[in-house]
């Protein structure tokens, strides 16, 4: 959410964030109902005076009576109006974005994103690679038909030493922030509708998220449930900033990905992650700090499991409505000759910090809106297909990188449990 204020006075800004960013979102008519909204506003204010005036009189004449009856009926009226406008205002606000950073490249999707650096040879086999669902499939480490017999399209079941490296690495990703210095939290998944829309997973990510009832839904991203965890809250300078990382399940419906990765573990209803959170001070220049120190804490965790990839600089389109700006880690998938998404590091100033209302107060006595960013530290299933892949031998097993080996009793191959 954006401050009206700052939407007023910079309108050129505002409509090229709405261009760029490819939002459906008419500024015209938001600025034209805020005015009426203001108008109707102060109406009522004057009306109420007016009313609290005549009530004020110890003596109220016939005709005060009648015009307090009058001015009564029209301060409904004005009510009414002004209930329909908020509520047009608030909604139309919800979907004002986030202006992208200057560096941001403009483009329409992802094609456009724009490389910033590579790490990491590509692996060159001696034999025909295979890919990670014939390797799992052959190690007995998944059963596709069985998790869509049991929950349907885009379900998976892990079997076997799939399980335990799912485990291993998710734990290794928090004990490797924990170090750095961030708090463990393992949140709800089930969140309301206020922290969906104050991460600005809402009004356009309906159709992505599961409802369970009129007001609480499954999470599609930790991110959510963290970022809650301050909602409606003020905080003291001092204890900034804050560092979590979370573990906890995640659910979309993938509404929008018809015909995109339908077959095997990529794209799914339901994983499992850790997510890195950050809240800061109200300051550009800490906010593109803390955003190059998370993506530093990514590709550190991508480089310890040995997985070439390569970091995007994300264009206006493949932004979020929230997105100040956002890198993107691709790791290295050899059966498909090309990268894929496996993190997302983004900054978004005070944008969710609004809708959530997080505050702090400065050193001086200021209340201020933090800043808020988000990484992720660890996302299975995905993570699992790059680390397969890029780790398969010709007989068909899997090397276990070398940091992950004390999390599975030492063994460094897959397989090793008794069929």
């Amino acid at each position: 959410m954006l401050d009206i204020k700052f939407i007023r006075e910079n309108k050129t800004i505002i409509e090229k964030a709405i261009k760029d960013k490819g939002v459906r979102l008419d500024l015209s008519l938001l600025l034209k109902v805020d005015k009426e909204r203001s108008q109707i506003d102060q109406k009522l204010e004057n009306l109420r005076h007016e009313r609290n005036t005549i009530s004020s009189h110890s003596k109220i004449t016939p005709d005060e009576i009648d015009k307090a009856k009058a001015i009564k009926k029209e301060i409904k009226e004005l009510e009414n109006e002004f209930k329909e406008k908020d509520k047009l205002f608030s909604d139309l606000m919800g979907k004002v974005p986030m202006p992208p950073a200057k560096d941001v490249p403009i483009g329409k999707n992802e094609d456009d994103n724009v490389e910033v650096k590579r790490w990491g040879n590509i692996p060159k086999f001696e034999f025909p690679v295979k890919d990670y669902l014939t390797l799992m499939q052959d190690l007995d480490l998944i059963d596709l038909k069985r998790g869509a017999k049991i929950g349907g399209f885009r379900q998976y079941v892990l079997k076997n030493e799939a399980v335990l490296l799912e485990q291993a690495v998710l734990r290794w990703s928090l004990d490797f922030l924990i170090n750095k210095g961030f708090t463990p939290m393992r949140p709800t998944i089930i969140v309301k509708g206020f922290d969906l829309f104050g991460t600005g997973m809402f009004p356009f990510g309906r159709e992505e998220t599961y409802q369970l009832d009129k007001d609480t839904f499954l999470s599609g991203t930790t991110e959510v449930p963290l970022m809650a965890y301050h909602s409606n809250e003020i905080l003291q300078e001092e204890e900034l900033p804050k560092l979590y990382v979370g573990i906890s399940g995640a659910f979309r419906k993938e509404a929008g990905s018809y015909g995109k990765d339908v077959k095997g573990i990529y794209r799914v209803h339901e994983f499992i992650q850790t997510e890195q959170i950050v809240l800061c001070q109200n300051d550009l220049q800490t906010s593109i700090k803390w955003h190059e120190t998370l993506l530093h804490n990514s590709e550190e965790l991508m480089q310890a499991l040995e997985i070439p990839y390569r970091v995007v600089n994300c264009c206006t389109g493949d932004l979020a409505l929230s997105q100040a700006k956002r890198y993107d880690i691709e790791g290295w998938v050899p059966s498909q000759g090309k990268y894929r998404e496996t993190h997302s590091d983004s900054y978004l100033l005070d944008f969710s910090t609004r809708r959530l209302n997080i505050r702090y107060k400065t050193k001086d006595g200021k209340i201020k809106f933090a800043h808020s960013l988000n990484d992720t530290g660890i996302a299975s299933p995905r993570i699992l297909i790059t680390l397969i892949e890029n780790h398969q031998n010709k007989d068909g097993t899997i090397n276990i990188p070398k940091v992950l080996q004390p999390y599975l009793g030492g063994h460094k191959i897959i397989p090793w449990i008794k069929r």
